[in-house]
């Protein structure tokens, strides 16, 4: 394992363009291990765009300048203009210190952090603006090194609970699978995994847009839209249950498909469930879940209220008639 300043060395390589790839990986190895690092790595950034290789631009245009009007100076022999000059170079300096602000951050290669869930576990992460996001299992969130107060966007696969740290003039938009939510100041929670039929939206407080191209829908707490990925069609409700109870470890659905249930228990226990049959597929339950069920009291339960029959193998999990 490297030291810290081992990484910080291949940090500052990385962001000089002058890092082989074996360091690089080995640099992404360190961000990945948890929020604190990828903290780290952000200061390491700053601190590298604010070094003497940028200061010496500033200090060079200092230098003409003032070597200009020394000049000056000594031809006209007046010393009421030095004033004046100092004002011009403080006012230069000025100039050059913003130019050369900008000019070191606009120099930074553009990357991407990608933090992820892995199947039967959540995660909560702190982004730079001081939002917060909870991932649940199976999902990832990615977003720009250059994520801050002019670009606040974020790509979400699966599903997140987002409490969104208010910017005057600085939306906070998600993007999932072709579909914008766009906020100022909020909290809600989305769901977008790859293998569902419905993307949906649930709004606790503040006020989101939904984006998709030309369709925009405008949610009040306590909305919940659903866009259908096949029929491409807007469906918008009050929610009954609570959407996010996943993040305190609870389930909570007052109708729910065996289909879609099983889709939430592989997520959630990591394990793998086919259903075999079509009537068992489309039948629906309400189910409500907290931290300490096992996926076999899950499956127990189940067959007790249904005439499903469930076979395990491991991870492999068959239910039939």
């Amino acid at each position: 394992m490297l030291m810290g300043s081992e990484m910080k060395a291949l940090a500052n390589k990385y962001f000089e363009g002058k890092i082989s790839r074996e360091d690089e990986k080995a640099l992404f190895d360190y961000l990945a291990q948890d929020n604190e690092a990828l903290a780290t790595f952000r200061s390491w950034e700053a601190e590298w765009a604010s070094r003497p290789h940028f200061d010496m631009v500033t200090e060079s245009a200092w230098t003409r300048f003032c070597d200009w009007m020394c000049g000056a100076e000594a031809r006209r022999q007046r010393r009421p203009m030095w004033r004046v000059a100092a004002a011009a170079a403080v006012a230069l300096l000025m100039l050059c210190s913003a130019f050369v602000g900008w000019y070191a951050t606009s120099l930074q290669p553009e990357h991407y952090y990608t933090l992820t869930a892995p199947m039967g576990s959540k995660t909560r992460l702190a982004l730079p603006d001081g939002s917060l996001v909870w991932l649940n299992a199976g999902s990832s969130l990615r977003y720009s090194n250059r994520f801050g107060d002019n670009n606040r966007r974020v790509v979400l696969e699966g599903q997140g609970y987002f409490e969104v740290a208010k910017r005057d003039g600085a939306e906070f938009v998600v993007n999932t699978r072709g579909y914008d939510v766009v906020v100022k100041g909020t909290r809600f929670d989305i769901s977008a995994y790859n293998d569902d039929k419905n993307i949906t939206t649930t709004l606790l407080q503040g006020k989101v847009v939904i984006d998709r191209g030309a369709d925009r829908l405008t949610m009040e707490p306590g909305d919940m839209v659903s866009l259908n990925v096949i029929t491409g069609r807007f469906s918008k409700s009050r929610y009954t249950t609570d959407h996010h109870a996943w993040v305190q470890g609870m389930t909570e659905f007052s109708e729910i498909s065996l289909e879609d249930l099983a889709k939430l228990l592989s997520r959630r226990y990591a394990v793998n469930i086919t259903i075999t049959s079509e009537r068992l597929r489309k039948m629906e339950f309400a189910i409500s879940l907290r931290n300490k069920e096992t996926i076999d009291d899950v499956l127990d339960a189940l067959q007790s209220i249904t005439s499903m029959q469930v076979c395990r193998d491991g991870k492999e999990i068959t239910i039939g008639d």
